[in-house]
């Protein structure tokens, strides 16, 4: 079981700024490895608030010079919006700065706006991916990027800095072949459970299993990668504040899937939803309070969906940075050797 920081790096307050935002994205990571973390991840998103960060691989680059043990990535690279070409040299970069310590999340992108502004077909991102993935493929294990084909004609060129293997691959999508390739590979499929309990998450891992099924594939193929939001604290106050900064970014979450994004500037506006959460159902079903309630629900997690890897974010509650801190350190004081106890079940992937 990997259990990694998740770093999505929001503006959840108009006063804010991204240097504060990305200064305390830092800290948290030093923090995370001084806990005994396994990793940590940097999102992708441009044009809003709900992200400071359009670029992770920066991120990486920054984090890898602060810390010694981590594995660092990107969560993900929307690799339609980049050229592989790009991409593929900056991997390989990165490999040999941090002494191989990339762990590589890619997806296809999901929001319209960004495609829109960058002037890419959603449609085709599914086609656009698969082709990248080729490029980075096969640069990062031969050292040789030349492609031929519809979205990308590339000739013969050598990469100077290449690893000679492909990074653990995390895959964010819903594709069947996607999934399929991932999973052929090695690799781990990420859900976003978020706040959902884990008998909610089970259409979604099985969902995972029924395209790994149809690729020929095993059930023990599924390495299940988990997206969860936490908040760790004892004080009832700062539970209904986390719990309402949760509810904002739910409801964030799901505007961005509008072809034009309610936002002032940059800013999102938090705009309700039919049949979301209430802060009581919140304070009662998602991992905020205590560390024994925070332990119990990630607990429950892995009793019925087996995953291999938690993605743990928990910048969402728009509580000032040192409460932000204060949560991952009782995180890591109480909760992690909790998790770190529990025993794998291999054969619930098979029910």
């Amino acid at each position: 079981m990997d259990i990694a920081l998740f770093n999505l790096m929001s503006q959840n307050r108009a006063d804010e700024t991204p240097s504060a935002i990305l200064g305390m994205t830092v800290e948290l990571v030093r923090l995370a490895e001084q806990l005994g973390f396994d990793g940590t991840w940097f999102a992708e998103h441009h044009f809003t608030s709900h992200s400071v960060c359009p670029s992770p691989l920066m991120m990486v680059a920054h984090c890898a010079a602060v810390t010694q043990r981590l594995r660092l990535g990107p969560a993900v690279v929307v690799l339609p919006l980049h050229h592989p070409l790009r991409v593929v040299q900056e991997l390989g970069m990165l490999q040999a700065l941090t002494g191989g310590r990339v762990q590589l999340g890619l997806g296809t992108g999901h929001q319209p706006h960004e495609f829109h502004t960058y002037g890419v077909p959603m449609a085709e991102r599914t086609a656009i991916l698969e082709e990248g993935w080729d490029i980075l493929e096969r640069g990062l294990t031969k050292g040789l990027v030349g492609h031929e084909g519809r979205h990308y004609r590339i000739p013969e060129a050598p990469i100077a800095a290449f690893p000679g293997q492909m990074p653990p691959i995390f895959l964010a999508g819903g594709e069947p072949k996607l999934l399929q390739r991932a999973a052929r590979a090695g690799g781990s499929l990420f859900i976003s459970q978020g706040h959902r309990r884990a008998a909610a998450a089970l259409p979604m891992r099985d969902k995972l299993l029924a395209a790994l099924r149809a690729g020929g594939l095993p059930d023990s193929a599924l390495r299940l990668a988990i997206q969860r939001y936490v908040f760790v604290t004892a004080d009832a106050a700062e539970q209904r504040q986390a719990a309402e900064g949760m509810l904002r970014f739910i409801r964030t979450t799901l505007s961005l899937r509008d072809a034009v994004p309610p936002r002032d500037g940059a800013f999102m506006r938090s705009v309700p939803f039919e049949g979301e959460p209430s802060i009581d159902w919140l304070l009662e079903n998602a991992p905020i309070g205590s560390a024994e309630l925070v332990a119990e629900r990630l607990a429950e997690d892995f009793t019925l969906l087996s995953p291999t890897h938690w993605s743990l974010y928990m910048g969402f509650s728009g509580l000032p940075a040192p409460r932000v801190i204060a949560s991952l350190e009782r995180f890591g004081e109480r909760v992690l050797p909790v998790l770190r106890q529990l025993a794998p079940a291999p054969a619930r992937l098979a029910s």
